[in-house]
């Protein structure tokens, strides 16, 4: 049963949706019937009073002012249906001004009045408009400017039909006069041309939206506290510093998310207690609408669905994890075999496995560094960004880094994401060089299973396999259909089947993961473009200590 409070608040939500959308269209209409009034002859009943009462000048300015109102309250109209603070304050500063110079223009008493009544309705509504957006930078929905562009334009022409006895003459321009309403309407709609092009172009021009600041330096030390107690290890993925940081008051718990264009997509899942994670996707999810942005989460598992659910978001499975069990993890049998020739291989070419601490990295970091290098040349790659990391120096000294040396040179390694519960560790840079001996990266991973074995974590996950597990029966989901194309016949562009049967190898789990969107196929494929985008920027170089790394 609903409580009293909890209907006063649905009811209260209810009005904040509905009445900026009636003071939008309030305002569309009354900004169109403007531009009629002031782009149609004076009332010629009150012309001997507006020749007695007002200066010439007077009425004039007022004619190319209250245009240039009309069209300003056609556009604000559409701030004012997005909900955004900006055009609240505008739309009442447009209606005081329009019913000032109804006034003075020929003294229209009763539009005046309806302007100044409409602004002091709009007044105590401003709770309802807590977005907060840029009017000339915000998106544009195709309907908006295609019906403005309609209104104004049949403003013109029933301008021209009013007028369409009146013989056109270059003298009509600079006939200046109470009763060369004929004039005035001819620069009216100049002016109103001259407005909208203006409007267009400061849209075109104008200064780009701003983004929430990354995080600083002196926030590293503090993700790190938070990152080393976290039981998921893409947590880790903050410390690269290319994501917005969302805190809690107390600087316990975090997300962290990427911004493109109007997508604002979280990486991985919050990290910290639940009660604050919880929170943190709310407030996110608020200071999304305020900006008119479209919020998902990228690569989360089946124990968040509930509350991206709860966020009005709809789950789609891009994938699946594998994890592999390392307290069971065995090389005996026939089944280990393959593996055991791998490792016995390695030991008679004199392969040494090696895990090196955060503290002990500084002089192998050249190696590494040439050993990545070497590698991204050879698949002709660039360093990404956003769900991977990148060899940047201050990032990879962050977390051990097992090695693979043949004859005391490190051929391949990777950079280690431990948990400090155990359940599980996995790595992120996964680099060897050309000229190393086939199946390196193999002997890499029975290495690290039996490390974290040793190391009593309970799984060791070797990554995501992209569109794994995703099965297209007829009766599923276009996304699924899709995926499954693409599984099969993008091997040209990314070796999906390939990397999952690589894995499967090791006999893991799968886990599937996600991507919550906000809505239909419609709304993931947008996401998606965004999350490549946002892995495709270039990583920034930082300076750590004087050095650029």
């Amino acid at each position: 049963m609903t409580t009293r409070p909890d209907l006063r608040h649905i009811l209260f939500d209810s009005a904040t949706r509905l009445i900026p959308k009636i003071f939008a269209m309030m305002l569309f209409v009354i900004g169109s019937l403007l531009l009629v009034s002031v782009l149609t002859p004076i009332d010629p009943d009150v012309m001997p009073l507006v020749e007695r009462s007002l200066p010439l000048g007077l009425v004039e300015f007022s004619h190319a002012i209250g245009t240039v109102i009309g069209v300003l309250m056609i556009f604000v109209a559409r701030g004012l249906w997005e909900r955004i603070d900006t055009a609240w304050y505008m739309a009442i500063a447009l209606l005081s001004a329009g019913a000032v110079f109804s006034f003075t223009r020929e003294l229209a008493l009763v539009p005046a009045a309806t302007l100044a009544i409409c602004a002091m309705l709009l007044i105590p509504c401003k709770s309802a408009f807590n977005r907060r957006s840029n009017l000339l930078s915000m998106s544009v929905n195709p309907v908006w400017p295609l019906v403005s562009l309609a209104t104004l334009g049949f403003i013109i022409w029933l301008g021209f039909f009013v007028y369409k006895h009146v013989p056109y003459a270059q003298s009509l321009w600079s006939n200046f006069s109470y009763h060369a309403n004929t004039s005035r309407f001819l620069r009216g709609v100049v002016i109103m041309l001259v407005t909208i092009v203006l409007l267009a172009l400061y849209r075109l021009f104008g200064i780009a939206r701003r983004t929430p600041p990354m995080p600083e330096a002196e926030d590293v030390e503090q993700l790190k506290a938070v990152v080393a107690e976290a039981s998921n290890p893409q947590a880790w993925l903050a410390l690269l510093r290319d994501k917005h940081i969302l805190w809690n008051d107390d600087r316990t718990a975090f997300l962290m998310y990427g911004v493109s264009g109007k997508q604002w997509v979280v990486m991985g899942e919050p990290v910290g207690p639940r009660a604050e994670t919880v929170a943190l996707c709310w407030e996110l999810k608020e200071m999304a609408s305020m900006a008119n942005a479209r919020l998902s989460f990228y690569q989360i598992s089946p124990a968040m669905l509930p509350l991206v659910l709860d966020l009005g978001l709809w789950p789609y499975k891009v994938g699946e994890e594998a994890l592999v069990d390392a307290r069971t993890f065995d090389l005996a049998g026939k089944k280990g075999y393959g593996f055991r020739q791998t490792l016995k291989r390695f030991e008679s070419l004199g392969a040494v496995f090696e895990v090196i601490a955060p503290e002990a990295l500084d002089p192998h970091m050249p190696r590494l560094k040439a050993v990545s290098d070497a590698w991204l040349k050879t698949k002709s790659a660039k360093e990404k960004g956003y769900s991977l990391g990148s060899f940047q120096s201050d990032y990879v000294r962050l977390t051990p880094v097992a090695v693979v040396r043949i004859n005391g040179e490190i051929v391949a390694f990777a950079n280690l994401w431990p948990t400090q519960d155990r359940t599980l560790l996995t790595l992120d840079l996964m680099r060897y060089e050309p000229g190393s001996p086939p199946s390196v990266m193999e002997y890499l991973f029975l290495q690290l299973i039996l490390y974290a074995r040793d190391q009593g974590y309970g799984h060791f996950s070797l990554g995501m396999a992209p569109l794994g597990g995703l099965d297209a029966k007829p009766l599923s989901r276009a996304w699924y259909k899709i995926a499954a194309v693409i599984y099969q016949v993008g091997g040209d562009f990314y070796n999906f089947a390939g990397l999952r049967a690589y894995k499967e190898k090791f006999k893991p789990d799968w886990q599937p993961r996600y991507f919550a969107v906000p809505g239909q196929e419609a709304a993931l494929m947008p996401a998606l473009m965004a999350v490549v985008a946002l892995g495709a920027k270039a990583p920034k170089k930082r300076e750590v200590g004087g050095e650029q790394r």
